[in-house]
């Protein structure tokens, strides 16, 4: 799956678990949470690929993102293959886990005991969810949005970064389940490789990925139709969160 389709199913994920209209509504949330943890998720989706250097985060901070990507690529195996697996969720929640509790004095007296890992990690998934989602035209636009974003979420909502970890856990799982859907697969189980008990097994195949390929090959027409499916939902779900009844006087009023 593209880098636009995995943000949008990050996104469309936490609000079909978040939200009351349309949605599971499993963790009780306000509308402001809601629509910022779909940033954050949708930025959190793209983190698998962080093993691939021609990536969208490959190319966030050059020259510093595209080192980085490549240095996770050898390190996981290459490209779909360590961040592409249960371990590579769990490492993304344990990292966002950790870093979100940060805290620390501003320089210059601009702020005490400030939330700067929560701060850092808004910054970082709203900037990749904003570029990919082309909410921005490029990243410095896209970084410049991420600043005041995440600045604002923390500044008015300093007790409701809780769900943060959970976000960015959902986020690369999402983008596991996207892989899972196209031919290439995942290996969920890596480092093992475990071969299918039975030959021609749907969904578990020889090399030891894990597929059930109804969108075909990554970009395909497909993927679009879904993505752009996906979309449709995430937009009339927010206004209604933020607007109830809104839709349903907009099929009315036709």
């Amino acid at each position: 799956m593209m880098g636009h389709g995995h943000a949008t199913m990050g996104a469309a994920g936490w609000i079909a678990l978040t939200g009351t209209t349309a949605g599971l509504g499993l963790l009780h949330m306000e509308p402001a949470q809601i629509a910022a943890g779909a940033l954050i998720t949708a930025g959190a989706a793209l983190l698998p690929d962080a093993d691939h250097h021609s990536g969208t985060i490959a190319y966030s901070l050059p020259p510093l993102s595209g080192l980085i990507t490549r240095a996770v690529g050898q390190a996981s195996g290459g490209h779909r293959h360590g961040t592409h697996s249960l371990i590579g969720v769990i490492v993304c929640f344990g990292l966002a886990w950790l870093l979100t509790p940060v805290r620390a004095d501003l320089p210059w007296g601009l702020a005490q005991d400030y939330q700067i890992g929560a701060w850092i990690l808004s910054v970082l998934m709203i900037a990749f969810a904003a570029k990919a989602l082309h909410l921005t035209r490029g990243w410095v636009t896209s970084w410049g949005f991420a600043l005041i974003a995440a600045s604002a979420a923390i500044y008015y909502a300093p007790e409701a970064t809780w769900w943060l970890p959970l976000a960015v856990g959902a986020g690369a799982a999402i983008h596991l389940l996207g892989d899972v859907l196209t031919i290439e697969g995942v290996p969920l189980l890596w480092p093992l490789r475990p071969s299918p008990p039975v030959r021609e097994t749907i969904f578990w195949e020889d090399n030891g990925h894990f597929a059930l390929p109804v969108l075909g090959h990554a970009g395909s027409i497909r993927e679009w139709v879904m993505v752009m499916g996906l979309n449709i939902y995430v937009v009339a779900v927010l206004v209604e969160t933020f607007s109830p009844g809104t839709i349903g006087a907009l099929f009315s009023s036709v």
